[in-house]
């Protein structure tokens, strides 16, 4: 993973004078899409950007108001954009892709093209698990961004060389994987209050509408990791978004979803945190992971996970085999009995792994594209 460098003194007016426009969703933005990582993550991009002075726009028709107060950031309508007027557009996940190719700006002179997943040149690629139409749509979006994109933003080795090994090494590739916030809300309530015995929570996206055949994988193996917890006196809790209408309330307690406000208490109440693989073989890493971890949250993930290093490297959690149910709950009661230092992970995150520290991977190539180290 590359680290970022020092900081030395450059002056926030140069960097003010390339405009930057992020680009995600058209259209109304539900609440629940808002406590999704996807949408944490174009918010907190386009923060940090505007942090290190640059002059961000976020193109949406749904204004967040608590952008308000940042400086060089604001939100801009669909209907109003002119896309000539940015120096740069930074595209979020394949949807920001076909955002910007529909509301006119697919012929910008620079586009830096995030995806969150890579898809294969079939849809039986081992590690990636989007299928038929899906696949089809994603597999023509990377092929325009193979032709238009000035630079190309991937979260894992793994998806890095399934893109080069479809497209070459001519386009070049950045590593930003996902951040954390470096100030996070202090604890308020516990939301477990009500529950007897320790709490182990799975926090996340239940994918509806995309990725259908994980959705029901991930919600039979939440009932049978749920049922063996209870029997040793351990709840498991699920919270966010998707479809959970398989879920059985006989062995998890679904708690709906949060605002990203709020989610912090249910991470610095429970116990043990857990993360399930989507499959065999995965490309894609654990947003969850960063999160746990930021709030001193104990991890129990499955081999399959790239970013299973930090839980290796932080000493701070373990790492079942794949689809090993029994061998899973017995980790997860053990990280959810023992001590931890929490201060030590937090402390790490914050400085490692924020958005900040993401975002300076940008601003060296923007910096190096711009001529702003010039002065």
């Amino acid at each position: 993973m590359r680290r970022p460098v020092a900081e030395r003194p450059r002056s926030p007016m140069r960097r003010q004078r390339v405009r930057i426009a992020t680009v995600y969703r058209r259209g109304p933005i539900a609440s629940t899409m808002r406590a999704r990582m996807s949408y944490i993550r174009w918010m907190r991009v386009s923060e940090a950007l505007a942090r290190l002075g640059y002059t961000v726009d976020i193109i949406t028709d749904s204004p967040d108001r608590s952008l308000a107060s940042l400086p060089n950031l604001q939100c801009s309508p669909y209907s109003a954009v002119d896309w000539r007027r940015y120096d740069v557009v930074k595209t979020l996940f394949h949807m920001g892709v076909e955002s910007l190719i529909g509301a006119g700006g697919g012929d910008h002179p620079f586009i830096i093209s995030k995806l969150g997943s890579v898809v294969g040149p079939t849809d039986k690629e081992p590690g990636v698990y989007f299928f038929g139409d899906e696949w089809r749509a994603l597999a023509e979006t990377q092929e325009w961004i193979s032709r238009h994109s000035q630079y190309l933003t991937v979260l894992t080795e793994p998806s890095m060389r399934l893109w080069q090994r479809q497209f070459g090494t001519g386009q070049p590739l950045l590593l930003v994987p996902t951040g954390v916030d470096p100030e996070i809300p202090a604890p308020r309530h516990n939301p477990y209050a009500e529950i007897e015995g320790k709490v182990a929570v799975y926090i996340g996206n239940l994918y509806e509408g995309t990725q259908h055949e994980v959705n029901l994988y991930w919600q039979h193996r939440l009932n049978a990791i749920g049922r063996l917890l209870r029997r040793r006196g351990i709840q498991l809790c699920v919270l966010g978004p998707g479809q959970v209408d398989q879920l059985d309330a006989a062995a998890v307690t679904w708690l709906g979803h949060v605002d990203n406000e709020a989610v912090w208490d249910y991470q610095y109440f429970a116990d043990v945190g857990i993360v399930l693989a989507q499959g065999p073989v995965q490309h894609n890493e654990s947003s969850k992971i960063y999160y746990y971890l930021r709030s001193g949250l104990p991890v129990v993930s499955e081999a399959p996970v790239p970013n299973n290093d930090l839980i290796h490297d932080l000493s701070f959690g373990y790492v079942a085999d794949y689809g090993a149910d029994e061998q899973m709950v017995d980790m997860i009661e053990r990280a959810a009995r023992q001590s931890w230092q929490k201060e030590k992970a937090m402390r790490y995150l914050a400085s490692q792994h924020s958005w900040d520290c993401r975002c300076q991977i940008y601003d060296e190539l923007l910096r190096r594209e711009f001529g702003l180290d010039d002065e």
